[in-house]
């Protein structure tokens, strides 16, 4: 057995690096708009007002179930946005925000508020007007959006949390 120039004469004894399983996702166009990451953090648009607040990551919650966080959903989420880089830089707690949009059908600027963040994770279920879908991406005044299961119902399949972490690595050009 060979890749990358690499040899093991006994593939069973790569069964503890593996012990989770090994998945496989097919190669799917998800990108709905050609985009250049490359210097998302420096997003310039001369209609926004001076006083935005400029952070990092902005995760918007649309499912009543990612409302409150049980201790080991937030210990995820937790893990997860640690973990997140965007174009190989480490991202600080201060520059991610929580947005909740629980009874909303739509998405549209507003609901960001003040906040303006190159990244956005959208964490919902439901089908959102004028989201992308399921781990779709999709350009926006604001930034890039990236759409992805609600939290909680992610943080239940260990399938959608691979396919999560693929995305964000994929688009956010990390981990690689």
């Amino acid at each position: 057995m060979s890749e990358n120039r690499q040899f093991v004469e006994n593939p069973l004894h790569l069964t503890d690096i593996f012990s989770g399983g090994v998945y496989y996702f097919k190669e799917e166009a998800i990108v709905e708009s050609e985009l250049l990451l490359d210097g998302i953090t420096e997003i310039e648009n001369p209609n926004l007002d001076e006083e935005m607040i400029q952070l990092s990551i902005l995760n918007l919650f649309f499912d009543s179930c990612d409302e409150q966080f049980s201790s080991e959903v937030n210990l995820a989420y937790t893990k997860l946005m640690a973990a997140v880089k965007i174009n190989q830089e480490s991202v600080i707690p201060e520059d991610i925000e929580k947005v909740y949009a629980i009874r909303e059908t739509g998405y549209s600027s507003e609901i960001l508020g003040d906040f303006l963040a190159p990244v956005i994770f959208v964490w919902t279920d439901l089908e959102i007007e004028g989201v992308p879908g399921l781990y779709g991406v999709k350009p926006t005044e604001r930034g890039v959006m990236l759409r992805f299961p609600s939290f909680t119902s992610m943080c239940e399949s260990k399938e959608k949390k691979m396919k999560v972490w693929q995305t964000m690595q994929q688009v956010l050009k990390f981990g690689k």
